[in-house]
């Protein structure tokens, strides 16, 4: 009887939740390029699920090291890219940074170049989530593209 109980618990259980599972977007393997495992954490609280936080390092054809990171669900709700152009420095009392809009796939996205820690780029493809291309070692023109791609993928 108990065994009947768990099957039938797993099931109702597996069809609540496989519609959000499917659902959910993922960071994409690209064909030609070095796609790492994907490592996917639930961002789970006291008051609930918030969405989900995926990673993937990738090695591009072009030999750019880039780590992707995917944002969806309530935990990134807040973000949006500034509806103003940016092109800006963080000032006499930062440590070099550059910041500016651009456009990735037809979507908003912010650009950060840091000379300790490279480039990043986020963008919010449209209410489904975010996507932050980062870079310590490869270029803009190398992360750029990337970035378009992956944000493509995403759509």
């Amino acid at each position: 009887m108990k065994k009947i109980y768990k099957a039938r618990l797993f099931l109702v259980a597996y069809l609540l939740l496989a519609p959000q599972i499917c659902a959910a977007a993922v960071l994409p393997e690209v064909d030609a390029w070095y796609c790492d495992e994907l490592r996917i954490t639930a961002l789970d609280t006291v008051s609930g699920n918030r969405g989900s936080w995926q990673e993937r390092d990738y090695i591009t054809d072009a030999g750019a090291r880039i780590h992707a990171i995917w944002m969806e669900g309530a935990g990134e709700k807040g973000w949006l890219p500034a509806k103003d152009t940016i092109s800006a420095d963080d000032g006499l009392m930062g440590r070099g940074a550059t910041y500016r809009t651009i456009v990735i796939a037809g979507n908003k996205a912010l650009i950060e170049k840091h000379p300790i820690t490279g480039f990043s780029v986020a963008v919010k493809i449209d209410n489904k989530g975010t996507l932050t291309v980062e870079s310590k070692y490869a270029l803009e023109e190398d992360v750029l593209p990337a970035a378009e791609t992956l944000a493509e993928m995403m759509e």
